[in-house]
């Protein structure tokens, strides 16, 4: 197993990461929350006008040919594979840039392997924005901006245009853009089994991604505010509870690094026939990323003390999300029971033989 990142996906993450650091700052943040946040008139809406969109860093990504740079090879793409659409997909959650570049990626998968290459062709280059559901759950992430939904269906996907469908805008923990879609007529088109079931994978992978960018940017500024907040003459992050409780979550993000970045090389090697090492390590990676998610958004918030439940300050906007991280992914103990029941059918799937 190769665990080298190549120069292309480093250099596409690190252009990821300096656009959002210059366009998502906590003040652009702040703006969408106001516009679009719980209590305003934009509640409920679902279009571009009165969605949590950030739609500057999207165009900005879309022009520097982000999502078709993570397209498959026979569209043009780079074949970055997995892991390099974790690695970009950390630095969204680093700055917790709401942009639909997850479903791009894997609805461009989807729909060219059900033939309809022209259309996962407009979606990889941005012509046309997408979200992807599971055709049981009625709330679809990005549905309400959306020109085009996918959703999985035991029997292959179902693309309908979002014209053609109806979507009730939901406010999620985090107040990120979803809605319930009902009204979905088009017959599936059939679609191998074995790639619906590495897309379930990757939507794991990619959520896990994401969790990593937020905890560790959260820890990085919840170390920088504790280095400067003074209580009884001294730095805070001088006592021994907090700096004990900072060191915890350093580790907790270098479980979901190492966690994520196993499950998303597992995911690459399977060659779209995903089996045991492949589960067991997806199904790791989202138990870190719950467990860790839920004691980082925690430790944030106590260490900013009253300053952590100020909604308008980035504390508590990192807090949200990454508790949202953590309920997306279905919980901890969630995570444990499949990981447990890898285990017990076919044993340790990473023993190898000398």
């Amino acid at each position: 197993m190769d665990f080298h990142i190549d120069d292309t996906t480093r250099e596409l993450s690190t252009l990821v990461r300096t656009m959002g650091e210059q366009l998502v700052t906590d003040d652009s943040l702040r703006e969408l929350d106001a516009r679009f946040g719980p209590g305003t008139e934009a509640d409920g809406g679902a279009d571009h006008a009165t969605a949590r969109f950030h739609s500057r860093y999207w165009d900005e990504l879309v022009r520097a040919g982000v999502p078709a740079a993570l397209a498959p090879e026979s569209l043009g793409g780079a074949g970055l594979g997995v892991v390099g659409e974790a690695l970009v997909l950390r630095e969204l959650g680093r700055v917790l840039a709401p942009v639909p570049l997850s479903p791009a990626i894997r609805a461009t998968v989807l729909l060219e392997a059900a033939g309809l290459s022209a259309r996962a062709g407009a979606v990889a280059e941005g012509r046309e924005i997408a979200a992807v559901g599971d055709g049981d759950a009625p709330e679809v992430d990005w549905a309400p901006i959306a020109d085009v939904i996918v959703q999985a269906t035991p029997d292959g996907i179902r693309v309908s245009d979002r014209t053609s469908v109806s979507v009730e805008r939901t406010v999620p923990v985090d107040f990120s853009c979803a809605g319930l879609v009902s009204g979905a007529e088009a017959e599936p088109t059939t679609v191998p089994g074995a790639v619906l079931e590495v897309d379930a994978l990757r939507r794991r992978v990619h959520l896990a991604a994401y969790q990593w960018g937020v905890i560790e940017a959260a820890l990085e500024r919840t170390a920088a505010y504790a280095s400067t907040r003074h209580q009884f003459g001294r730095p805070i992050g001088s006592f021994q509870a907090v700096a004990a409780r900072l060191a915890d979550g350093s580790i907790d993000v270098d479980a979901v690094r190492l966690s994520t970045l196993r499950a998303a090389y597992e995911l690459d090697a399977c060659s779209g026939e995903p089996g045991a090492p492949a589960h067991a390590a997806v199904a790791s990676a989202h138990f870190w990323a719950c467990d860790a998610g839920h004691r980082l958004a925690h430790t944030a918030v106590h260490v900013h003390g009253g300053v952590g439940l100020d909604r308008s300050e980035p504390a508590h906007r990192y807090f949200l999300a990454a508790k949202a991280g953590e309920f997306r992914l279905g919980g901890a103990t969630r995570q444990l029971i499949d990981l447990g029941a890898v285990l017990a059918e076919q044993g340790d799937p990473w023993e190898y033989s000398a």
